[in-house]
């Protein structure tokens, strides 16, 4: 019997030196300094925010924090951190077990310039964005407009973005009054009178079919204003 109690002593010592060995390397593993950073910009065709820019808001809270990684949850403070740049829409941070801090950027995309006492940008969920001292997009400016009117033009905006020929042709487009907007197009002397923002996809419809029509013909350059804003119809002023 004392024999018994002496082995299962032994296991019970043997099990709790390895549960405190692999407590204390699960420790010292969660406590591994940082070695190096790795930032990857997963659309780099644009850089409004740049992979030093991003190291460097690394490295300030690394150390604010005694430059150590350790658990899930202060991985997910680095990509609250990151997340809440201007320039980054969102953001993914993980660390190897070689002491690497790595983070995967996505960063915002602007769809138009507003101009409103200076300048920002219109982003892709339409909300404001700063310029970037890094890159300025090419977008339609976009003027005549109040913060709180962002959400008007929005679905316009998001329109033409998505269209390969709209995004190219339109350049600008200006609010001249109550539910009435007026596109300028690229290397046309024309204006688009476009009226309120609404039945988008026929009147967008409707003017990419004149447009061809009329490019066909040569007849482009002998106007001086489209109107897209009475139904079905495609009105031209000649000049």
């Amino acid at each position: 019997m004392n024999v018994f109690k002496l082995h299962n002593i032994r296991l019970i010592l043997i099990l709790g030196v390895l549960f405190f060995l692999v407590g204390f390397a699960n420790h010292r593993q969660n406590l591994k300094p940082v070695k190096s950073l790795q930032v990857e910009l997963l659309d780099a065709s644009k850089i409004f925010i740049t992979e030093a820019e991003v190291e460097k808001l690394l490295q300030e809270v690394l150390k604010s924090n005694g430059d150590s990684l350790v658990n899930e949850k202060r991985l997910a403070s680095f990509e609250d951190m990151l997340n809440a740049n201007e320039m980054i829409k969102s953001s993914e941070a993980f660390y190897s077990l070689d002491g690497r801090l790595s983070a995967k950027i996505i960063q915002r995309k602007p769809i138009a310039r507003i101009k409103d006492n200076g300048f920002y940008y219109m982003d892709t969920d339409g909300l404001a964005m700063p310029l970037s001292p890094n890159y300025s997009s090419r977008v339609p400016l976009v003027s005549g407009i109040e913060p709180d009117e962002l959400k008007e033009v929005y679905p316009l905006l998001a329109k033409i973005e998505a269209d390969d020929f709209l995004k190219k042709h339109i350049i600008a487009i200006r609010k001249k009054s109550e539910n009435n907007y007026v596109l300028e197009v690229r290397n046309r002397d024309y204006f688009v009178n476009f009226g309120q923002i609404s039945y988008l996809d026929r009147k967008l419809s409707n003017y990419k079919v004149f447009y061809l029509k009329a490019l066909e013909y040569k007849k482009l350059d002998s106007y001086k204003r489209i109107d897209l804003q009475f139904g079905n119809q495609v009105v031209c002023t000649t000049k």
